[in-house]
């Protein structure tokens, strides 16, 4: 019996619009979990500061974005190019856990995930931070302000 491939995705933008960009790092690490959330679980609100891959195992993940309160779903054996300067949760809003492989493309020393600090809003955060992550990749700027 042969080995068989299924092609899972194809993607040069994120689920946000964003293009897909590889950090410049002399440094680069791939960092991967395995992510489970119960039913009826949300996450805390994030971004990502590097690339991040999602490939959804078991259940059905919903995507939420803080800016307009849309919702993305995925069903287990689909694949997506998460959001980087976007803030989002995962729900889990089915009866069943949801499980999905994470990998993410970035650089010794640099987080995959930031969460907002607790004193701000994510709207606050979501108008004032999203410009610091820019490529070459470069530590994230979450107290900073726009000039």
């Amino acid at each position: 019996m042969a080995a068989s491939f299924v092609d899972v995705s194809t993607d040069t933008k994120t689920i946000a619009g964003e293009p897909l960009e590889y950090p410049s790092t002399p440094n680069p690490v791939i960092f991967s979990n395995v992510v489970t959330i119960p039913p009826g679980t949300v996450t805390p609100w994030m971004v990502h500061p590097v690339p991040a891959y999602v490939y959804i195992l078991e259940g059905t993940l919903t995507v939420e974005f803080a800016a307009d309160g849309s919702l993305h779903k995925f069903n287990a054996g689909q694949a997506f190019l998460q959001a980087r300067t976007h803030w989002h949760r995962g729900r889990n809003d089915g009866t069943t856990p949801v499980r999905f492989l994470g990998v993410f493309v970035g650089s010794k020393d640099v987080p995959v995930i930031l969460h907002p600090p607790s004193s701000k809003s994510v709207q606050s955060v979501e108008a004032v931070d999203a410009p610091c992550f820019r490529l070459p990749l470069q530590f994230p700027c979450i107290a900073s302000k726009r000039s």
